[in-house]
């Protein structure tokens, strides 16, 4: 029953923004171009899962009891060295790969913010006109977030939070979306997982990868949809982007950013 009532809010229609703290949800905007509604879920900050969230950001973060379990564990190590600071994540994607996997998009810093032990910084490219091919709109657009955090312990208690949450979703159906299998993912860092869903309602779809390396967590999004007409949002003759398909772009975006990282 628990997860049942997990898997039931991860669908939900109400989105929050998160990474502002303590403070109360807000009810959002319509969806961006391509996206599908996101799992509610606490910040990678958040003390509690009360906390609010970022739509854009479906990972959930360590509670003070995961943080205190992962302190507590074994000598955490990683063959990458540390990172001291958040890049500009915005500048960590070549021009090349952003006008392949989302044509007409155009990048914009996100709202995440430096909190609870960890500094953050997130990077957003949404398409801004009409790329038509038979009559559809190939809608995509890409969200990659970085967080850096001061020791390994916090980052893989951060990790591991989430991809708890990625085995919850594994191969559910909430109301609104469809979940697949979680998947490993070989070659990005210390280890990395993947889920991608499709909305039952706007038939979006997300590959959603999140990935750990050395005291840094990083969360990848590509989202997709094919929508009839000269239309960015969706409507009921959209066609989702196959599985393959968008998780081969949303390692081809991780593996960028991890090869920015390491200059």
């Amino acid at each position: 029953m628990a997860a049942a009532a997990a898997i039931a809010l991860l669908g939900g229609a109400l989105i929050a923004v998160r990474d502002a703290g303590a403070q109360p949800s807000v009810a959002l905007p319509p969806a961006e171009p391509g996206k599908v509604d996101l799992p509610a879920s606490p910040p990678t900050e958040a003390p509690s899962p009360a906390s609010s969230f970022d739509p854009f950001d479906p990972s959930p973060g360590p509670s003070e009891q995961d943080t205190a379990a992962a302190s507590a564990s074994p000598t955490v190590t990683s063959a990458f060295s540390p990172l001291q600071d958040v890049p500009e994540v915005c500048d960590l994607l070549p021009e090349s790969l952003t006008a392949k996997l989302a044509p007409m998009s155009e990048s914009a810093p996100g709202v995440a913010k430096d909190g609870y032990g960890a500094k953050r910084k997130d990077c957003m490219w949404m398409q801004k006109g009409f790329h038509m091919k038979n009559g559809y709109t190939l809608a995509r657009s890409i969200t990659v977030k970085v967080n850096v955090f001061p020791d390994l312990e916090r980052a893989r208690g951060d990790a591991d939070s989430t991809w708890r949450l990625m085995r919850d979703m594994s191969g559910e159906t909430s109301s609104v979306q469809e979940y697949g299998e979680m998947k490993d993912v070989s070659g990005l860092g210390d280890e990395a997982h993947a889920v991608y869903f499709e909305g039952t309602l706007r038939h979006n779809s997300v590959a959603w990868i999140f990935l750990l390396r050395g005291n840094a967590t990083i969360e990848i999004r590509y989202n997709g949809a094919d929508n009839k007409g000269r239309d960015l949002f969706g409507n009921k003759d959209s066609r989702p982007i196959p599985e393959e398909e968008l998780l081969k772009g949303a390692e081809e975006i991780a593996g960028e950013v991890v090869k920015g990282l390491t200059g």
